[in-house]
């Protein structure tokens, strides 16, 4: 049994300690909170000229921008977060000039040198500068980024390029896919989308990549861009990848292409002994190339033991306009028992309250 005496004096420490921890975060945060307050009151002289910038007509804001840029460099320091801040909501002109002011300051160089910074509060900082100057000179460095060690770093970083939108940076946005310091494939498919058709050759390139995370991100991409050219490629993934969820992801990127080439693929992903995610992506798919031809197959979806695939499909068979209308009411006819009848019943009547669009087929030799 453990002394009485000995408890004490261990509860007495436990108290202590809390007690110490309790008063220092205060004193972090009060520190914090000065410090904010010091910078505020530095930059509330020029915070009003800067506001005065924007809204000026461009042949009036030599002057002002002469004023803010030659602020002290203590004062510069306490306004670039007010500065940064407004680098992500404004646009046209306004832009322009927030970009200029950053250039005169010779921030752009700074904040490159920054993301050499043994903090990692700073690096990142950094980075989302340079993104939001879209600062191509950096694309190299910020690359470098997508394997630091600290996480808020390397996301931070796979934004900032995509903001950048150099298409050099497509390989290293890959290959962070895995590794043992890795970017969420959520981050690296916005920043590959937010390079455009430009980096097309580049992404395409990662459908070759021994990695299945990156054969089905880099397929996920190419659809969202429609790069059509790569239709041909997308089909082969979805036909001959081993890994379910390229094939998938493939599905899906040839519905949003909308190509001719990517009906007979699907059909064939749509048919029994396929997976059930990836019958009811083709499925969905199939509804959005409007493919008449489809009817029949996705009739027989409809009776399928999977709620998921057959709600899809009746779904899909909505937009196909009238073909498809059709079919779902002579389903819903038929024994009111099935399976079949219960989701074409259920599509109906989300259609006639206005849930599901009805588009008008394309009519594409499909």
């Amino acid at each position: 049994m453990i002394p009485l005496p000995f408890v004490t004096k261990a509860l007495m420490y436990l108290l202590a300690l809390g007690l110490a921890l309790s008063l220092l975060i205060a004193g972090i945060r009060a520190a914090r909170t000065l410090r904010q307050r010091r910078r505020r009151r530095i930059a509330a002289p020029v915070r009003a000229a800067l506001l005065e910038l924007l809204c000026a007509p461009e042949e009036e804001q030599s002057e002002l921008l002469d004023r803010v840029t030659s602020v002290g460099r203590q004062t510069w320091k306490a306004l670039e977060p007010t500065v940064a801040a407004m680098l992500g909501k404004v646009s046209g002109q306004a832009r322009a000039t927030l970009i200029l002011l950053y250039e005169r300051r010779g921030s752009p160089a700074d904040a490159v040198a920054r993301l050499g910074s043994r903090s990692a509060a700073r690096r990142g900082r950094a980075a989302q500068v340079l993104g939001r100057l879209r600062h191509r000179p950096a694309a190299l460095s910020l690359c470098r980024l997508l394997d630091d060690r600290d996480r808020e770093v390397r996301h931070a970083a796979a934004r900032a390029l995509g903001h950048v939108g150099d298409p050099v940076a497509v390989p290293y946005l890959l290959a962070s896919l895995h590794g043992p310091r890795t970017v969420p494939p959520a981050l690296v498919t916005a920043a590959l989308t937010a390079l455009g058709s430009d980096a097309g050759p580049r992404v395409a390139a990662g459908l070759g990549d021994p990695a299945p995370l990156v054969r089905a991100v880099t397929v996920e991409v190419l659809g969202v861009t429609g790069a059509i050219t790569r239709t041909p490629d997308i089909v082969r993934a979805l036909r001959e990848d081993p890994c379910t969820e390229v094939r998938i992801r493939a599905a899906r990127a040839l519905g949003r292409l909308g190509m001719p080439d990517g009906l007979e693929p699907l059909l064939a992903a749509v048919r029994p002994g396929r997976p059930a995610a990836l019958r009811a992506v083709a499925a969905g798919a199939l509804g959005s190339l409007g493919a008449v031809t489809a009817t029949g197959l996705l009739r027989e979806v409809l009776a399928d033991a999977d709620p998921h695939l057959a709600g899809t499909g009746a779904r899909a068979l909505l937009r196909l306009g009238p073909a498809g209308e059709a079919a779902l009411r002579e389903a819903a006819g038929a024994r009111r028992d099935t399976r079949a009848a219960a989701q074409a019943r259920a599509a109906l009547a989300e259609a006639a309250v206005g849930g599901v669009r009805h588009d008008v087929p394309v009519e594409v030799g499909l």
